[in-house]
């Protein structure tokens, strides 16, 4: 027997009626009749009862649909997993990641996915959050690689890791406010810098929306001296002595450096930290090729945090 006739046979039983699956199978009826017709004679006993109702299993025929189904299953599964085997061979991976996020994580990953699989071909999109989102939804991308933000009901997300913030400062401010290195910064020792100049995110960002959210919660309105969308041009008036900013710790020395600067973390009770994720559409699984670099990922992501 061939997958197709037991899935003959269970589409039977499950309309009870050879019309009706025969239109569900779209093929013909005699066509349908006659599968039904070869099985019963090979095993020599009726699979279904006929009976002015429809047709009803046979307690043979329950038994034989019951191992129908299982056969099935694994013949499903064997496919699956033979599809699966061929896509790591010849297959083709896409997805989205933001400028930045790119330049700290794509050089990690990448050569090592690489190497593993040489016969994948691998295309990435590099955009904000908002447009990686519709080209993902689109079907254009298979997942995106983002900092959290407020969930779309049709994406699936999956953590991989949280980024903390840390306030940075020319280090002559940490001298003026005798700020001990590396120590955690109190509610209290944020606030003494109220006065200070601040070099600030451009608005609608995400990283500048983490920034209000902190400078919030500490009551601080800041003395803003410059605005800038580039967060290595943040970083480096800082280390001339323009201002104080925030950075997410993976960002600290991706570009350059930490010379004549200070970072301190910042307190716990801030919460201050942007959550790293995964995210692909709910309505469309994910390829053998993703499930793998998403592995890859993590194991990576784990790595370094230790």
């Amino acid at each position: 027997m061939t997958d197709k006739e037991l899935l003959y046979l269970l589409t039977i039983a499950e309309y009870g009626n050879i019309t009706r699956a025969a239109n569900e199978l779209f093929i013909s009826q005699p066509s349908l009749s006659e599968s039904l017709s070869k099985v019963e004679q090979e095993f020599g006993t009726p699979i279904f009862h006929r009976e002015l109702t429809g047709l009803i299993p046979t307690d043979f025929g329950k038994h034989y649909l019951e191992t129908a189904q299982k056969i099935l299953d694994c013949y499903q599964q064997m496919n699956l997993e033979l599809d699966e085997y061929r896509q790591m061979r010849r297959g083709t991976l896409n997805f989205g990641i933001p400028f930045n996020l790119g330049a700290y994580l794509l050089p990690r990953i990448l050569p090592y996915y690489c190497q593993i699989y040489p016969e994948i071909t691998v295309h990435f999109k590099e955009n904000n959050s908002t447009e990686l989102d519709k080209l993902m939804l689109s079907g254009k991308l298979d997942f995106s690689i983002m900092h959290y933000e407020t969930p779309d009901p049709a994406i699936q997300y999956e953590a991989l890791a949280d980024d903390p913030f840390y306030l940075v400062m020319p280090a002559s401010f940490a001298q003026k406010y005798q700020f001990p290195d590396y120590r955690e910064l109190s509610i209290y020792d944020l606030k003494s810098l109220s006065e200070e100049p601040f070099l600030m995110i451009a608005s609608r960002q995400k990283l500048r929306q983490v920034i209000d959210a902190i400078l919030s919660q500490l009551h601080i309105h800041p003395n803003v001296r410059f605005t800038t969308k580039n967060m290595e041009t943040a970083k480096r008036l800082a280390a001339a002595g323009m201002g104080i900013t925030f950075l997410p710790l993976s960002y600290l020395t991706l570009f350059s450096g930490i010379d004549n600067l200070a970072c301190y973390p910042l307190d716990q009770n801030l919460q201050a930290s942007w959550k790293l994720v995964i995210g692909y559409p709910k309505n469309r699984p994910l390829s053998r090729c993703s499930k793998e670099f998403i592995r890859i990922l993590k194991e990576k992501m784990q790595t370094g945090q230790e």
